[in-house]
């Protein structure tokens, strides 16, 4: 007598084998491939600027995002949001600052009254907290960037200090002289009468 195999159950146990088969090889491969890295953890900060320059900032940009403006030798009074940056320094860290400058001298004409781009990728000094983001804009077209929750002029902060005005700035605008005519006259000593003088 001649056995006969139910065509289902083969069927059945073909399909089985083939789909053990594909897990396993999904297994491999998911073995084998790399994970992708997680993205570092974010954190943001206000952005300020310190003009340590005769020049005057129209505007000026953290890896593409605007910080407001900055007069000459001044800075650190207003806030931008924001910046972003790892809460984790390392090595090689840094962003790209662009930024226009013309002559403070409200009377200057000519090329010194145009603005003038400049460009510059600059290195994120290290830090191992959160804070601002201080830009200082320094003379030869240098440029710091300090994350620091205290700002320059105080004893903590890691930067420059607060930019200082030189010595008769600003020079197109000397101090107005004053008339001698106005400068008070030294007042002669009173007159004292001699005990003898009042005698009889």
């Amino acid at each position: 007598m001649t056995g006969r195999h139910d065509p289902h159950a083969r069927s059945l146990r073909r399909r089985l084998l083939f789909a053990a088969a594909l897990g396993a090889l999904g297994f491999a491969v998911s073995a084998c491939t790399p994970q992708a890295p997680e993205p570092p953890k974010m954190l943001g900060g206000s952005i300020t600027a310190y003009n340590h320059t005769g020049d005057y900032i129209h505007q000026y940009y953290i890896n593409g995002q605007w910080g407001g403006n900055s007069f000459a030798y001044e800075g650190g009074g207003s806030f931008v949001c924001c910046a972003e940056f790892p809460a984790q320094w390392h090595e090689g860290l840094s962003a790209t600052v662009r930024w226009t400058t013309s002559s403070s001298d409200p009377k200057a004409t000519g090329d010194a009254a145009e603005e003038h781009w400049h460009e510059k990728v600059v290195p994120i000094e290290r830090y191992t907290s959160e804070g601002n983001l201080n830009v200082h804009f320094l003379p030869g077209g240098d440029v710091r960037l300090v994350v620091s929750l205290a700002g320059a002029g105080h004893p903590d902060y890691p930067g420059p200090a607060y930019p200082e005005k030189p010595p008769g700035w600003p020079p197109w605008n000397p101090p107005t002289p004053v008339s001698p005519d106005l400068i008070p006259k030294p007042r002669p000593p009173a007159a004292t009468s001699s005990p003898e003088a009042s005698k009889p």
